[in-house]
């Protein structure tokens, strides 16, 4: 009921409802994309999870791991960071990016997310655009991984 952006109308399987009126969101005269991501066994997966603090795994259901990865901090403000195999996926420091801010990627000396044949893992991290927050303990975290 205190949301301005999107109705209280129920959404369905293949409609969402955005608030007349609104410029950022369905404002006359505006250009607006949706980009909408649902879950397919072994080629994309949307989910969530509670940070830990330490190191681990998020298991998509893949075979042969994430090539694509971008996690949200959902309790709080921040980055939208991805991580991808063209870039590098790897045991090493990998490169990554925010895609809400301008700066080009950042490479990094030090690992924050990791290769697994079933999804990712991610380590502790602190927070910042150089220090990726995407498993601070107790935080939660929204993710689309593809395969």
């Amino acid at each position: 009921s205190s949301n301005t952006f999107f109705d209280d109308i129920a959404d369905t399987a293949t409609k969402f409802y955005s608030r007349a009126g609104n410029g950022g969101v369905n404002g006359a005269g505006y250009e607006h994309i949706a980009y909408l991501f649902a879950s397919l066994d072994n080629v994309s997966k949307v989910g969530s999870y509670s940070g830990n603090g330490s190191y681990q795994v998020i298991n998509c259901g893949f075979t042969s791991g994430a090539r694509f990865v971008l996690i949200k901090r959902t309790d709080q403000d921040g980055d939208w960071f991805v991580w991808d195999t063209a870039r590098g996926i790897t045991s090493g420091g990998d490169p990554f990016y925010a895609t809400n801010q301008t700066t080009a990627a950042v490479q990094v000396g030090q690992d924050y997310l990791y290769p697994d044949n079933t999804g990712f893992g991610v380590r502790n991290s602190s927070g910042g655009f150089n220090n990726p927050d995407i498993n601070v303990s107790g935080a939660s975290y929204l993710f689309l991984a593809i395969s």
